[in-house]
């Protein structure tokens, strides 16, 4: 019994000095320290996203830019933050407006592109170009004109040294010009009409003919197709008649050429319909998608 009342005042007396030590260190704890918790103030990420896009004219790149990092001259009337981002990328080559409708005359509006990335391009579909009475959309085209009929327009995309010409009045389509574009059958239909620059024959092909065949075959001007009408053909060379028939159109040519490095050409052409310039004087713009300003020019 004298034990036990021992062991209870020893514990008494140990727990009263415990209690004077601590509170005279104020430094001391019995236990170690917690890990603090987590502060209050947490600021969440931001929402926007921000790219950081080189070269606003590239293909690969992920978000359209939306504002001109150009730092020359701006347009009088305008503000910097007015400026298309391809500002300096695609410009007016020149306008000619029509001053007849009727004497087959065409009013003619070129746009070239410039780029210090080859590998880039712009894509210039739904691109305004706006006078004082209004405006057109650059429309679609074809790209790559198909011999059987597979055709569907795409968007435009110009690469630096490219160039478009928009044309007013009509054509049976739009499209980029290629080595082969001389042989379409309704040439009669373009206003201006398109290039005749078709590849030459390769004269390897046609030695074993008889020699009226091969002066027939040479007197041909490029992209002129055959006249079986003429007297120069000799009927009796059954070789000659088989290669004017499957020469000298669109299909051949494009069999032959289509992978030719050079088969499509820099240029791409539109006709629009009406002209949406003056004829005497007008200011024209170039606006992008975000009717920002991409050119101006003025006559």
């Amino acid at each position: 019994m004298t034990r036990v009342i021992f062991v209870v005042v020893a514990i008494f007396i140990l727990g009263a000095l415990v209690y004077v030590f601590s509170t005279s260190h104020t430094n001391f704890k019995l236990f170690p320290l917690l890990p603090p918790a987590p502060s209050s103030s947490y600021q969440a990420a931001s929402s926007t996203q921000s790219y950081a896009v080189s070269n606003p004219a590239s293909t690969t790149i992920t978000a359209t830019p939306t504002s001109s990092s150009y730092q020359g001259n701006v347009p009088a009337g305008f503000t910097a933050d007015e400026l298309s981002p391809y500002y300096g990328q695609v410009s007016f080559g020149g306008v000619s407006p029509a001053y007849s409708y009727y004497d087959g005359s065409y009013g003619e509006i070129s746009l070239d592109a410039y780029s210090n990335d080859q590998s880039s391009s712009i894509d210039v579909t739904g691109w305004e170009i706006k006078g004082n009475e209004g405006g057109e959309y650059i429309p679609q085209a074809v790209n790559i004109y198909d011999p059987l009929g597979l055709n569907p327009s795409t968007d435009i995309f110009l690469k630096s040294g490219d160039y478009l010409n928009l044309y007013s009045g009509s054509a049976p389509v739009n499209l980029r010009l290629n080595e082969c574009v001389g042989y379409l059958p309704n040439q009669s239909q373009f206003n201006p009409a398109l290039p005749e620059n078709c590849p030459s024959i390769d004269q390897s092909e046609i030695q074993t003919f008889s020699g009226a065949c091969q002066n027939y075959i040479l007197s041909l001007g490029s992209c002129e197709s055959p006249d079986f009408n003429s007297f120069s053909i000799p009927q009796n060379d059954s070789a000659c008649l088989n290669y004017l028939n499957t020469h000298f159109n669109y299909l051949s040519c494009f069999n032959a050429h289509y992978s030719d490095s050079n088969f499509l050409s820099n240029e791409v052409r539109v006709w629009m319909g009406s002209s949406p310039i003056d004829q005497f004087h007008d200011r024209v713009e170039l606006l992008d998608r975000n009717g920002l300003l991409v050119d101006l020019y003025t006559y």
